[in-house]
């Protein structure tokens, strides 16, 4: 269980990352906006990916 805290842990971050970068516009968006998930998706994602790392971490059993 470790290993996939870890796995959820770094997944997190990373949608973290993406909803940083979308919503302060590093990446200028040449697609339709309507195709293209907005920031606040990714924020959220990364929130309950970190919500289930805690869960995965905690729920250990040795």
């Amino acid at each position: 269980m470790g290993i996939l805290a870890l796995v959820l842990g770094i997944l997190g971050a990373l949608c973290a990352v993406m909803g940083i970068i979308i919503a302060t516009e590093v990446v200028s968006l040449t697609i339709d906006a309507s195709a293209v998930v907005d920031w606040m998706f990714w924020l959220m994602m990364s929130g309950i990916l970190f919500l289930a790392c805690i869960a995965t971490a905690l729920s250990r059993r040795e």
